[in-house]
């Protein structure tokens, strides 16, 4: 079920932006990665619209974490809004 999320995601993002980067990147959060809601990072609240851009990362922290990705063309910046779980926004 993992896989599948995140490989939605992923192809939500590169069908968005027109197959170039990402605007956002998806990665879980194990606990491997020690991403904390520290400076830089941002705790994400349920429907809360959160304008991000090109290298700004989402760690999800739950398997049922569930991220819409709003993406206008000939727009740099992109709006990801949490819909179900719990994640983490890293700014670059």
């Amino acid at each position: 079920m993992k896989n599948i999320l995140i490989f939605s995601i992923v192809a939500l993002l590169l069908s968005a932006c027109g197959g170039g980067s990402s605007s956002v990147n998806s990665t879980e959060n194990n606990g491997a990665s020690g991403i904390t809601a520290d400076k830089g990072n941002t705790s994400m609240v349920l429907n809360q619209q959160y304008i991000v851009s090109r290298g700004d990362q989402i760690f999800k922290e739950s398997d049922l974490t569930k991220v819409r990705i709003t993406h206008s063309d000939g727009n740099t910046r992109s709006t990801v809004e949490l819909i179900e779980g719990s994640a983490t926004l890293r700014k670059n």
